[in-house]
């Protein structure tokens, strides 16, 4: 996955090649790089950071508006290490329990809280939001 700020550009520098190129076909391929990656990247500079504490509270941004959660009503605050095509990468783990007490998992990467996972985790362990790290 790409920075949001590069996606952008790469939309748009992929418009400017269609449209200079003259060829019909180079633009609407152009095009449609164009109208899939730009709103990628423009979603994730809006929802960056997904997860920050506020008055005490975990404050999950979604697409639909902010999830607030007390320390109370999280099970557990995890890092988690996956192993994907050879490469490890970092992801944490949040479960909460929601207003009509339902259990919630949320899964966050790096690209979501803008710093390592386990950094995260580690800060909201401390912070009170029970958790433990692997």
């Amino acid at each position: 996955m790409l920075w949001p700020s590069a996606q952008i550009a790469l939309g748009v520098g992929a418009m400017a090649v269609g449209a200079a190129n003259g060829d019909p076909l180079g633009l609407i391929l152009t095009g449609l790089l164009a109208l899939f990656v730009i709103p990628a990247g423009v979603m994730q500079l809006i929802r960056r950071p997904r997860i920050e504490v506020v008055d005490g509270q975990i404050a999950i941004t979604r697409l639909r508006g902010v999830v607030f959660v007390p320390p109370a009503r999280v099970v557990e605050a995890r890092a988690l290490g996956v192993a994907r095509w050879g490469v490890r990468q970092h992801l944490m783990r949040l479960e909460y329990v929601d207003d009509r007490g339902r259990e919630v998992l949320e899964v966050f990467t790096r690209g979501d809280l803008g710093a390592d996972p386990r950094e995260v985790t580690d800060r909201l362990v401390q912070l009170g939001f029970g958790g433990s790290t692997l």
